[in-house]
């Protein structure tokens, strides 16, 4: 009898699995993702890895980024290094670009989707100097943040995910390179930390801690070491500094601060601290001309005061209590 129910529990078990295959369908693609896969690339024949010029223009102004060399640079600006990760970032996004959700197809109404010179166009060009894609990145869906955009010989106008805007036009951030270090935070033995009120030196021990040999010898604070190396290993610039004839107008020659971090080949990353103007400290790296700005709250966060960095957990010392029980117990 135990066996009939078993098999007709079974039986029932299994058409409401079959019944929740076939109405439910758990494993089906919704049509929106099948639309994606199956659609057509907007520039079929792109090649990203043959890209070496990019120019985009938007408020009126083009910005001309070249490889040279395997190298990115803003020829516009001098041929100052240029922001490789953005760089990739925008051709990684045309090669991904679809004929998804058509929008319009009036000339008419590209205005109203900024996909015209109200928005950002970016032209891309082999060493041949053919154009490999040009496009016209506009404004945001309603179903933010998906961009709308439009290839330039055509009047489709289509939807691609994303925020464009910030990977194709940079605005006042400009194309131009913002790192001031990126080193292995591992290789760092040493930090140097100067300001107007003191002097700090912090030093890797053979058992792998930091110390404090200035301006007190103690035991450091091993996690808030370690924070300040992610910051200083991954430094990036928040702005660029406006130009000035002479570096003391910034007060980075001498700094008012500074720190350095030596590494285990005897290299140095020596970061120089000028003025604060308006939130932002002057920086730059020793050994490189160009002059960026930090938050102070970044700044702050690298130049941690002696206090913040001395631990002061005490340490437990061996008891002096002498056993009564033992006294006299020796011969």
């Amino acid at each position: 009898m135990k066996t009939k129910q078993i098999l007709i529990l079974l039986a029932v078990l299994a058409a409401l699995v079959l019944f929740v295959l076939i109405v439910a369908n758990p494993f089906r693609v919704d049509e929106h993702t099948k639309k994606i896969e199956t659609a057509q690339m907007l520039f079929p024949n792109f090649n990203k890895e043959s890209i070496t010029q990019i120019e985009v223009t938007a408020a009126g102004e083009t910005t001309t980024l070249k490889k040279e060399n395997d190298q990115w640079v803003v020829a516009s600006m001098d041929n100052y290094p240029a922001d490789s990760e953005g760089v990739g970032e925008l051709l990684d996004k045309v090669a991904e670009f679809k004929k998804v959700d058509l929008r319009s197809k009036n000339p008419e109404k590209q205005s109203n989707f900024q996909v015209d010179s109200t928005g950002t166009e970016a032209k891309l060009l082999d060493s041949g100097g053919n154009t490999q894609a040009h496009v016209f990145v506009g404004t945001t869906t309603q179903s933010y943040p998906d961009s709308y955009i439009r290839a330039a010989d055509s009047d489709h106008v289509y939807v691609a995910a994303g925020y464009l805007k910030s990977i194709f036009d940079k605005g006042t951030r400009t194309w131009k390179d913002r790192t001031l270090f990126d080193f292995n935070k591992g290789d760092v033995m040493q930090i140097n930390i100067k300001s107007e009120a003191e002097e700090i030196e912090l030093q890797l021990g053979d058992d792998g801690k930091w110390q404090m040999l200035s301006p007190t010898v103690a035991s450091a604070k091993q996690t808030e070491i370690d924070g300040l190396l992610d910051r200083l290993s991954a430094l990036d610039a928040d702005d660029f500094a406006e130009p000035k004839e002479d570096l003391a107008e910034y007060e980075l020659q001498p700094s008012k601060s500074s720190i350095v971090a030596t590494l285990n080949d005897g290299s140095k990353k020596t970061l120089l601290i000028g003025k604060e103007e308006e939130g932002k400290h002057y920086v730059k790296r020793e050994d490189k001309a160009q002059i960026f700005m930090l938050f102070k709250s970044n700044v702050d966060q690298l130049t941690k005061k002696s206090e913040d960095l001395k631990d002061d957990t005490p340490t437990s010392e061996p008891s002096a209590e002498i056993d009564s029980e033992t006294v006299g117990t020796q011969p």
